[in-house]
C-alpha cells in the first residue's frame, strides 16, 4: 500500500484554526439567534415586566427631537411645572425619572401624558377646571402613569422590542428605533388600559392626599371629565375617559367618598396671572366666585 504524504506541520496548524474560527463563528451565530428569539418570545409574553427595563433615559433622549420642535408658553409652562414640581416632592419617582409638562393653546379639553415624562396640558382643559386644586388631581393622576411607565407599555410590543434589540446591538438598531417612535405618533394622546386608569386614579388621590392632606376638591376633577364625555368628539376630550368612567368612579366612591363629603377645607383659585392667559370667560367667572 502507498503511503499517504505527510502534511507539513504549518498546513495542520492552518487547518486546525480554521476549523477553530468556523466553530467560533457558528457558536456566536447560534448564540445571536438564541436571544433575539428568546427576548422575542418573552416580549409578547411579558411586555409589562421588560418595560421597566427600559431605561428611561433612552425613552426621554428618543422623545426630544420632538419636544424641542413645540410651540412655548413661558408663563403657563412655568406655572404647570411648578406644580409638578410641588407634587414630585411627595411622589418620589424612580431615580433618574423626569417629568416636564408642557402648555397647549387650544380650545379641545385634553390632557396626557406620553413617552419621555411628558405630560400636555390644554387650554381648553383649564378653561374647564374651576379650581388649582382639581389641576394638581389631573397632573397627579397623569405623573401616576409615567411613574408606571404605561406610556412605553401603551406603544405596543414592537416598540418595546425595538428598544430592548437597541439596548443589546447598539447603534444598529437605533435608526429603527427612532422610526418606530415617529411612525406611533410619539406626542399624541395615549390610549391606557382600565385597570392603568385606576392604578393612576388610585396613586393620583393617594398623592393629592399627601400634598394637600384632605380630599376636597379631586371629584371636581372627574365632574368636569364626565361631563365632557358626554358632549366630546374621539380625540378631542381627556384621554383617560377612553376608558370606562362608570367603574372608576365606583372605585373612587367606595375608597375616598366618605373622606370627600367630610372635607370642608377651602380651594386654592388659579393665580391672576394664570387666569389672564386663559379664556376671559374663564377668568370673569373666576373673579366674581373669588373676589
Amino acid at each position: 500500500m502507498e503511503k499517504l504524504q505527510k502534511l507539513p506541520d504549518c498546513a495542520v496548524r492552518e487547518s486546525v484554526s480554521s476549523f477553530v474560527h468556523i466553530r467560533k463563528f457558528l457558536t456566536l451565530s447560534i448564540g445571536i439567534v438564541v436571544v433575539v428569539v428568546g427576548l422575542g418570545i418573552l416580549v409578547f409574553v411579558s411586555i409589562d415586566e421588560l418595560a421597566t427595563l427600559v431605561p428611561f433615559e433612552m425613552e426621554r433622549n428618543l422623545s426630544h427631537p420632538y419636544t424641542r420642535a413645540l410651540p412655548r408658553d413661558r408663563v403657563m409652562d412655568q406655572y404647570l411645572q411648578s406644580l409638578v414640581n410641588k407634587l414630585l416632592a411627595v411622589q418620589k419617582l424612580p431615580a433618574g425619572m423626569q417629568v416636564t409638562v408642557h402648555y397647549v393653546d387650544s380650545p379641545d379639553v385634553n390632557a396626557f401624558s406620553t413617552v419621555g415624562g411628558h405630560i400636555f396640558v390644554s387650554r381648553g382643559m383649564l378653561e374647564k377646571l374651576p379650581h388649582e386644586n382639581a389641576l394638581m388631581m389631573l397632573l397627579a393622576h397623569e405623573i401616576a402613569h409615567i411613574k408606571y411607565r404605561h406610556p412605553l407599555k401603551g406603544l405596543g410590543r414592537g416598540v418595546v422590542a425595538s428598544l430592548m434589540l437597541s439596548m443589546l446591538f447598539g447603534t444598529a438598531y437605533s435608526d429603527t428605533v427612532e422610526r418606530v417612535f415617529h411612525d406611533t405618533g410619539l406626542l399624541t394622546a395615549m390610549k391606557f388600559s382600565q385597570n392603568q386608569e385606576i392604578i393612576a386614579d388610585d396613586e393620583g388621590m393617594r398623592v393629592y392626599y399627601q400634598y394637600y392632606g384632605y380630599h376636597n376638591g379631586i371629584a371636581d376633577l372627574y365632574r368636569v371629565v364626565e361631563n365632557n364625555r358626554r358632549h366630546a368628539t374621539s380625540g378631542s376630550f381627556y384621554s383617560g375617559v377612553q376608558s370606562d368612567m362608570a367603574e372608576r368612579m365606583q372605585n373612587i366612591q367606595r375608597h375616598y367618598l366618605k373622606e370627600m363629603q367630610n372635607d370642608h377645607h377651602a380651594l386654592s383659585p388659579f393665580p391672576p396671572r394664570i387666569l389672564a392667559q386663559l379664556h376671559p370667560q374663564l377668568r370673569s367667572k373666576t373673579k366674581n366666585k373669588h373676589p
